[in-house]
């Protein structure tokens, strides 16, 4: 199951996000904030994208820390 960054829109697998590399997130229990593919700049996505990814960080915050209930509706949602 993956999980989005709602900065580039980056989609990243779950364990990998919690267990292999951890520390290269800023994160805050499902929303992730800063991948390690992000950019410097923060991009320039088209609106669609940016509408996707305000709705991925809305649901992240509900979620909070229940990460695994997140990557379940992201994918049952079409949001990946």
């Amino acid at each position: 199951m993956d999980l989005v960054c709602t900065r580039c829109g980056e989609p990243w697998n779950m364990d990998h996000v919690l267990h292999e590399a951890p520390g290269d997130f800023r994160r805050k229990g499902g929303l992730i904030m800063r991948c390690p593919v992000c950019p410097v700049k923060p991009p320039v996505l088209p609106d669609m994208e940016q509408a996707r990814l305000r709705r991925i960080a809305t649901l992240a915050k509900l979620f909070g820390d229940d990460v695994d209930g997140l990557a379940v509706t992201l994918a049952d949602g079409d949001l990946l």
